[in-house]
C-alpha cells in the first residue's frame, strides 16, 4: 500500500497513544487533522500497517486494539472500564521454551489478563 497522508496521520495517532485505542478512538484522533476521515479509510490503513509491522493489532474481547509497542508483551484488560495497559517484565521466553515441545513454530504470543483495574477497584 502507498504512503498516504491518511496512513501517517492513522500512524501517529496510534504512534501518540498510550491507551491502545480502538479504530472508533483512532477516527476520532484522526479528524482532529483530517476531518474528512471516514471509518473505512482508518481500518483500511491499520489493516496495512499491522501487516507491514509498523504497530501491533490486538486481539481482544470487545473488539481489536492497536498497540505502538513491537516487541513481545503481556496486556492487562479491566473488565469494568475496559482499559488495556502493557505488563511488562513477563518472561515471554519461558512461555516459547514450554510451547516447543508441542509445536513447530511459534509465530507470536498474545497474552491478555483480564482483571479489575485499581481505578476501577477503588471506585467500587
Amino acid at each position: 500500500m502507498r504512503e498516504t497522508k491518511q496512513k501517517q496521520v492513522v500512524l501517529n495517532a496510534v504512534l501518540n497513544s498510550c491507551d491502545h485505542p480502538t479504530a472508533e478512538t483512532i477516527l476520532m484522533r484522526c479528524k482532529a487533522e483530517l476531518p474528512s476521515v471516514n471509518l473505512a479509510t482508518v481500518y483500511r490503513n491499520l489493516n496495512a500497517l499491522s501487516l507491514e509491522n509498523k504497530i501491533r493489532r490486538l486481539a481482544i474481547s470487545g473488539g481489536d486494539r492497536f498497540d505502538k509497542t513491537l516487541h513481545s508483551h503481556a496486556h492487562f484488560k479491566c473488565v469494568n472500564c475496559h482499559c488495556v495497559f502493557d505488563i511488562d517484565n513477563v518472561n515471554i521466553s519461558d512461555i516459547i521454551e514450554n510451547a516447543k515441545g508441542n509445536v513447530n513454530t511459534v509465530l507470536g504470543i498474545d497474552l491478555t489478563v483480564n482483571g479489575v483495574c485499581l481505578s476501577c477497584a477503588k471506585n467500587s
